[in-house]
């Protein structure tokens, strides 16, 4: 069995000298329980563990002993048997030391918090909620009773309780300054995923990417939004080019699939940005389809190199339009030619002038357009404004993340 925690062991051991000093005033035990407690005592300091559970044993055959003098002998049975590795016990030493009634509020508090630790060492994961129950019951404010009951939770697969625990423990760290724990994070993302709670999921590895991005943390995440039920497959191409702004793309497949929608889109700019992120990550130009992911990228070069022509027509089309989607499609061929200021302003005739079928989407491109300006606080504002729910909300939201502090 393992050892129990650092501070757990120190806790406990400073508890004995402790315990007759936190004692009532004019406490005192009879000769025949004293001493042999006191003989206990330095025995465990000598390591003597097998002799010192013999005299405790001498002290606890004493008849009619009071609370002071169960007390003490338990408390020092309780660092014996930490001492020992029988945390089992321990724990029912602890619990006697309690039901004793001679500590402190907060004293006793300290020991319900070991009792959820040692619980948990000896893998009684219905304990470890049970003994933090009671910590919180009695005042206890300390976050770790709360993770030891979260993980205990989880072990149990009871992920609905063990998703709402991890979520207190979230918030605990929060009140208290600190950033939330990635190992949290996870077993909250975990225990939604297990209970099918997608939206639980997503929120919780949009937290990961946010406050511990990892490549593989984007890698799921992005799965699971196009997973989500009503996501709009028109954001196909929004999704790649985040996949592939956050390095989440790690198959040629996934780069020449985006590039093939860009340029069918009539976006070589977009197409040709996506084979060159797969060329400079070594994932393209290799094995038998480097031929043909050659072509692509000469096509994208070649279309991307301009088609003033076509964007005059499509400015004109838009001046004379009912409805602002050409204005949008002008938008969406100015940024793809990295013309973000001219992108910006037909963007906003488009916007201004409406009935467009989904509104969220310019606005999402308007934002993306803002970011490669550089206009960080225009581009927040607005890509915090989507909030259409197949998937544009999600995406904005990820960008936001995604260029944090710009």
């Amino acid at each position: 069995m393992k050892k129990a925690s650092f501070t757990l062991l120190l806790a406990l051991s400073l508890g004995v000298a402790w315990a007759v000093a936190a004692a009532p005033a004019k406490q005192t035990a009879r000769p025949q329980v004293g001493q042999p407690v006191e003989a206990a005592e330095q025995l465990v300091k000598q390591k003597k563990l097998k002799e010192a559970l013999a005299k405790l044993a001498e002290a606890d055959a004493v008849p009619d002993k009071s609370p002071y003098e169960i007390y003490i002998i338990e408390a020092t049975r309780a660092v014996v048997e930490i001492d020992s590795a029988d945390f089992p016990a321990a724990i029912e030493a602890i619990d006697a030391v309690l039901a004793t009634g001679m500590l402190p509020p907060a004293e006793a508090l300290q020991r319900r918090a070991s009792l959820v630790d040692l619980a948990y060492q000896t893998k009684d994961y219905p304990a470890v909620v049970t003994y933090a129950q009671r910590y919180y019951e009695a005042g206890g404010e300390e976050t770790g009773p709360r993770l030891l009951m979260a993980q205990a939770y989880y072990l149990q697969n009871d992920f609905a309780d063990a998703a709402r625990v991890s979520q207190a423990v979230l918030q605990d760290e929060q009140k208290s300054g600190k950033p939330p724990s990635e190992a949290v994070l996870q077993m909250l993302a975990s225990s939604d995923y297990k209970q099918q709670d997608q939206a639980g999921y997503i929120d919780a590895m949009k937290e990961l990417v946010a406050t511990h991005p990892k490549q593989q943390y984007w890698v799921e995440l992005l799965a699971a939004v196009r997973r989500r039920p009503g996501f709009a497959g028109r954001l196909v191409l929004d999704l790649d080019r985040l996949s592939a702004a956050v390095g989440a793309m790690d198959r040629a497949d996934q780069y020449m699939e985006g590039a093939q929608l860009a340029l069918e889109a009539g976006l070589p700019g977009d197409a040709k940005t996506l084979l060159d992120k797969g060329y400079a990550a070594g994932v393209l130009g290799k094995g038998a389809d480097a031929a043909r992911q050659q072509r692509l990228a000469d096509m994208a070069k070649r279309e991307a190199a301009g088609d003033d022509e076509g964007l005059a027509r499509l400015a004109r089309e838009a001046e004379t339009a009912a409805n602002g989607l050409f204005w949008i499609k002008l938008g969406d061929a100015y940024a793809s030619d990295g013309r973000y200021g001219s992108a910006i302003e037909a963007y906003q005739k488009g916007i201004a002038t409406g009935g467009l079928a989904h509104p969220d989407d310019a606005e999402l491109h308007l934002g993306l357009a803002y970011l490669a300006a550089k206009e960080g606080e225009k581009a927040r504002a607005t890509l915090s404004a989507v909030s259409a729910a197949d998937g544009a909300r999600d995406l904005a939201q990820l960008w936001l993340i995604e260029s944090k502090g710009e």
